[in-house]
């Protein structure tokens, strides 16, 4: 397993030779070892990095970060020089990974360097369709903190039931949620490059009909949206149309119009 030298960057299968990259971004609570199972199921030639947020895993003892900005402000910074001006990966964000993706994007858009080829957003609304600003987990005790998270199927039950391991990542999963309830998308914010949206038939936070808002932010033209079956969750399985569609993605995709 590749670690490298930067914290903000997890590569659990290195493919030194491989064509094309894909970056995964986790979900709120999430950490970079549940997208294992997928960077082992790729093919040789879509090598995976991983992003790991501040306060779990490998970083448990760093301080969470609680806002969108500062996460991708951080994760631009790392994938700029971890993939140079050469290499353009595909970013894909699952729940509040796809927010972080887009901003994200956005950053490395603005520089040139690592400017995404590709963003695919799942199980995630739209920036403009967020309320933004409130930051009900302030007040929230931990047992409704933690019940948010595992009422998705995004944390091990197991968590719940060990005392100490949970006065761990509570800090991280406070900081997530917090992040996720103060984000706003600035007036006009978009990505330049095309835009895929994934969403699933019995999402609780997500409804499929309102997948296409997330053309207000792609600037190259109207995303394509696919429904998979399943819940908030409908990855965890890794069904075979999903694994597909994100290699021909990382292998096909092109940026339909110039950053800036």
């Amino acid at each position: 397993m590749d670690t490298g030298t930067n914290p903000w960057i997890r590569c659990f299968h290195p493919k030194p030779r491989a064509a094309h990259t894909l970056v995964c971004f986790p979900h709120a609570g999430g950490s970079a070892s549940y997208y294992h199972g997928l960077s082992a199921a790729l093919d040789p030639d879509v090598e995976m990095l991983v992003i790991q947020y501040p306060g779990r895993e490998n970083r448990l003892f760093e301080k969470p970060v609680d806002a969108v900005g500062a996460l991708a402000d951080a994760v631009a910074d790392a994938l700029a020089a971890r993939l140079g001006e050469d290499r353009r990966p595909v970013l894909f964000g699952h729940s509040m990974g796809a927010v972080v993706a887009f901003e994200t994007g956005r950053r490395l858009e603005r520089t040139g360097v690592a400017a995404p080829r590709h963003l695919v957003v799942s199980a995630c609304s739209a920036p403009s369709d967020r309320p933004g600003s409130v930051r009900l987990v302030d007040e929230q005790p931990d047992a409704d903190v933690l019940a948010r998270i595992m009422g998705l199927g995004g944390t091990a039950h197991g968590v719940g039931e060990d005392a100490e391991l949970l006065t761990l990542v509570l800090p991280a999963i406070r900081a997530d949620l917090a992040a996720l309830e103060s984000y706003r998308a600035a007036d006009g914010a978009a990505v330049h490059c095309p835009v895929t949206v994934l969403v699933a038939d019995q999402d609780p936070e997500v409804r499929p009909e309102r997948a296409g808002l997330w053309g207000r932010h792609a600037a190259s033209g109207e995303p394509e949206v696919h429904v998979f079956e399943g819940d908030h969750f409908y990855l965890r399985e890794r069904p075979g149309r999903f694994l597909d569609l994100l290699q021909e993605t990382a292998r096909t995709s092109h940026a339909e119009s110039s950053h800036g």
